[in-house]
């Protein structure tokens, strides 16, 4: 990407601070990157060589003058005389031929509260300002900040020419133009609409933590947030190009998070959109501090900023300390009054247990948001069609899978009845349907499920939507289930090419995606191909999203795996001693991934001969508890366990396992549910040994 040609911002910081910031947010908006310097005084000895070295890499530099002068260097400059710092920025710009603009700050302007300046230097500014007026043809002073955010605005031409390499516009150092508002060859109408386009941007930061959190949905530990479907999405609701929104929004947001205008709220959200969480949870708890003492009455608004405090924290990996902000904001929400925002954090409050691997507690949560909905609204109205598709997710992960499938089938009829065939919820509904079906094992109906869900994806989004992404990532996992590695390989590929073409080879869809590429090929047995492609993506996984997230847990644990499978059993055992501490401290002991981590540690102990009877049944006995005896992991744990007790000569304690488990199931479930049957047999294996 080509770097944003930089513009440097000349102004005393004392006076119009707030007035460059405003002038940085409008520039960067234009395509630009603006620079400055703070100068609070000279403690720092003489900063004129400092000054140069940042106006030398700049196209041009944009002035305010105001009434103050400003700190000064040590002593007389040799060429200038007497100047302040500010003054010496636009005069030496002058003189290495850069581009000048300055814009006059009237005495009514609304400038920062500061100390007043000695008459002494008051004056030599006066002498400055006449000076430069007497010098340009038209100038105008700026009375309001709206003013000074067209009067930036207007400069695009000239910069745009600017950046072309248009050199006559820094050739005449004699003839200062000066831009201003009022000029007779302004154009209104393109000046309102870059206005309200500046508005629209500002009010897409206010809503992209919503909508982020909407297309990420209930899949927030497995799937990486889809980004362009969220400026897909924001795009539609503000009428805006998403990829405007993709360009600009993200630039807009890294200066308005530190515009001293703005309200903590607005700074919460842009940090939350420049992906500083830290600092979104910290002003989105000033917000509501703030909200507490001089609105105390507006629940909604503490609502809100609570919210947002919860989704940061969440970004963050703090999902206890995030669950506090959402109970916190759930209190001033009012099911009767305003149903769509009690939802809004129902929903919040559902997917950070599914993150947390809490399935059966969302599961309840979701259950009240369709009762709610569907008492409100209807049966069939999109909205209680929304809150059911987010159960079947919850369904699937607690391995109810025929339930799943049931409410996947229901709601798919009903959002084709009501949306149509094509409409993009009936497409995700259709998609939502293929988990359930893996998890049962019906491989040949979810193949061709997710072969036709891609078809119709390419034809209502097309080919390099997220969605139809997904769809092939679907398929490309039913056929690793299938058997068919060597056909689910080749796919996988194209999809990362296509990844890494659409979103950059750093990417979270096309990391996740180079973490199935590896499992497929682990499972096709081509282990160091394998090894070294789960070590690349932890390496970036590591970097990116660092080292505690989830999904760079959730990869090393795939290593483990691998590495037990190359009886690697050592390094298997330190690798999950490393993630076990890491899992525990950001997402607790009984996390599923914690608890599956141990798992593969008790594994890598026993083919060591490392029997440690307390320490796997331990293990066990939480994964029942946590998980549900027919969750398929037991069943992998616990006969992977028995194969490698039985390689230690300890058959009696490998069929005592399968028995206990097989007792428990045929308890919980009677003697001819499947699970049950599935331990008898792994019992029976070992029975006849």
């Amino acid at each position: 990407m080509t770097p944003r040609p930089l513009i440097f911002v000349s102004a005393v910081s004392r006076e119009l601070r707030s007035a460059r910031q405003l002038v940085a947010n409008t520039l960067t908006f234009l395509g630009y990157q603006p620079v400055w310097q703070d100068i609070f005084g000279t403690e720092g000895g003489d900063l004129r060589g400092m000054l140069r070295q940042q106006i030398d890499q700049c196209k041009g530099v944009v002035q305010l003058v105001g009434q103050c002068y400003g700190a000064e260097p040590p002593g007389p400059d040799e060429e200038f005389g007497r100047v302040s710092y500010t003054q010496y920025e636009a005069l030496y710009a002058r003189k290495q031929n850069k581009k000048v603009w300055y814009l006059f700050i009237d005495k009514s302007f609304p400038i920062d509260a500061h100390e007043p300046e000695p008459s002494e230097l008051r004056e030599l500014q006066h002498t400055y300002r006449e000076r430069l007026q007497a010098d340009t043809h038209v100038y105008h002073s700026l009375t309001t900040a709206e003013g000074l955010e067209a009067s930036v605005l207007k400069l695009r031409d000239d910069l745009t020419r600017l950046r072309r390499g248009v050199k006559q516009w820094a050739l005449g150092i004699t003839g200062l133009l000066v831009v201003i508002v009022g000029l007779v060859s302004w154009q209104l109408h393109g000046q309102a609409e870059m206005k309200a386009e500046i508005a629209k941007l500002r009010e897409g930061i206010m809503q992209y933590p919503r909508a982020e959190a909407l297309v990420r949905g209930s899949r927030t530990t497995t799937d990486p947030p889809m980004q362009e479907q969220i400026y897909a999405d924001l795009g539609k609701q503000l009428g805006v190009d998403p990829k405007l929104l993709r360009e600009k929004l993200p630039q807009l947001a890294s200066q308005l998070k530190n515009a001293p205008s703005a309200s903590s709220y607005e700074r919460a959200n842009a940090a939350y959109v420049a992906k500083d969480y830290a600092d979104a949870e910290k002003l989105a708890l000033l917000a509501a501090d703030e909200t507490r003492k001089s609105e105390p009455g507006d629940s909604r608004k503490l609502m809100q900023a609570l919210e947002l405090a919860g989704l940061s924290a969440q970004r963050q990996i703090h999902y206890a300390r995030a669950m506090e902000h959402f109970r916190e904001a759930e209190q001033f929400t009012d099911r009767a009054r305003n149903l769509d925002d009690w939802v809004t954090v129902q929903h919040e409050i559902a997917d950070l247990l599914i993150a947390d691997g809490k399935y059966s507690d969302a599961e309840k949560v979701l259950r009240r948001a369709i009762q709610a909905r569907s008492t409100a609204l209807g049966p069939e109205h999109p909205g209680t069609l929304d809150s059911r598709h987010r159960l079947i997710y919850a369904l699937s992960r607690q391995t109810k899978n025929a339930e799943a499938e049931t409410e996947a089938r229901d709601v798919l009829r009903l959002r084709e009845k009501i949306l149509g065939s094509e409409h993009v919820d009936t497409l995700v509904s259709r998609y939502d349907l293929g988990e359930p079906l893996v998890n049962q094992g019906k491989f040949a109906e979810a193949e061709a499920l997710y072969r036709e869900v891609s078809q119709l994806n390419e034809k209502v989004v097309g080919s390099d939507h997220p969605r139809t992404l997904a769809a092939r990532v679907g398929l490309a996992t039913v056929l690793g289930n299938e058997g068919k590695h060597a056909e689910a390989e080749p796919l996988y590929r194209a999809i990362i090419t296509l990844d890494e073409k659409l979103y950059g080879a750093e990417y979270p869809n096309t990391l996740n995606d180079r973490m199935n590429l590896a499992t497929t090929l682990q499972q096709q047995g081509k282990y160091s191909e394998a090894e070294a492609e789960y070590r690349d993506v932890i390496k970036l996984d590591q970097k990116m999203i660092g080292p505690e997230h989830p999904d760079t847990l959730s990869c090393r644990l795939n290593l483990t795996a691998l590495l037990n499978e190359e009886k690697k059993y050592s390094e298997s055992e330190a690798e999950c001693r490393e993630i076990i501490a890491l899992e525990e401290k950001t997402l607790g002991p009984e996390n599923q991934l914690t608890l599956y981590t141990r798992a593969i540690l008790a594994i890598a102990l026993i083919e060591q001969g490392k029997f440690e009877e307390e320490q796997y049944k331990d293990v066990i006995q939480v994964m029942e508890r946590v998980l549900g005896l027919e969750n398929p992991a037991i069943l992998y744990c616990a006969s992977t366990m028995a194969e490698g007790l039985a390689r230690q000569n300890k058959t009696k304690e490998a069929a005592e396992l399968c028995r206990q488990l097989e007792e428990h199931a045929r308890q919980a479930f009677g003697e001819n549910n499947p699970s049950t049957q599935k331990y008898a047999k792994l019992r029976q294996n070992w029975d006849r040994r």
